[in-house]
C-alpha cells in the first residue's frame, strides 16, 4: 500500500483552503435524439475537491485556450477527464458554488486515478 500524497497534502492545505463537496457528473457518452441530435449522459457522484485560482504556471500550460473565461484550478480525489474526442471520452462536469464548471484540461494525474487537477471553465449558474 502506497503513501496517500493527496490525502497528506490535502489536510495540510484544508487549514487556509477548506476542502468543499461537489457534485461530479462522469460523462458516459450520448444517444442520438429522432431529430439526430446528441443527447449527452452521465454518472452523477458527490467527491470532496479543493478548489484554487488557476497559477500563472497552469495558464502557461493551457495558453492556447480563452482565457477571458472564469477558471479554476481542482484537486479531485480520483479521475477527471477533459474532452477527447477520439478517445470518445471526457466532457465531466462539477458543480460547487452554484455554478457547473467544466473539466477542460487535465493538468496532472497521480498513480492510476489516485487523484487528478484538472483546469476548469464555469459554464452556467444553477439555482
Amino acid at each position: 500500500m502506497g503513501i496517500n500524497l493527496f490525502g497528506a497534502a490535502g489536510n495540510a492545505c484544508a487549514a487556509v483552503n477548506p476542502h468543499i463537496i461537489a457534485s461530479i457528473r462522469f460523462s458516459t457518452g450520448s444517444t442520438e435524439n429522432p431529430d439526430g441530435s446528441p443527447n449527452l449522459t452521465y454518472s452523477t457522484a458527490s467527491v470532496e475537491v479543493e478548489v484554487q485560482a488557476v497559477s500563472s504556471e497552469d495558464l502557461k500550460q493551457v495558453e492556447n485556450i480563452n482565457q477571458q473565461a472564469d477558471m479554476r484550478s481542482v484537486y479531485v480525489f480520483g479521475a477527471m477527464n477533459a474532452l477527447n474526442r477520439p478517445l470518445q471520452i471526457g466532457g465531466d462536469i462539477l458543480t460547487f458554488c452554484g455554478s457547473d464548471w467544466l473539466v477542460t484540461q487535465q493538468l496532472e494525474e497521480w498513480g492510476d486515478g489516485e487523484w487528478t487537477k484538472v483546469l476548469v471553465t464555469r459554464q452556467i449558474t444553477t439555482s
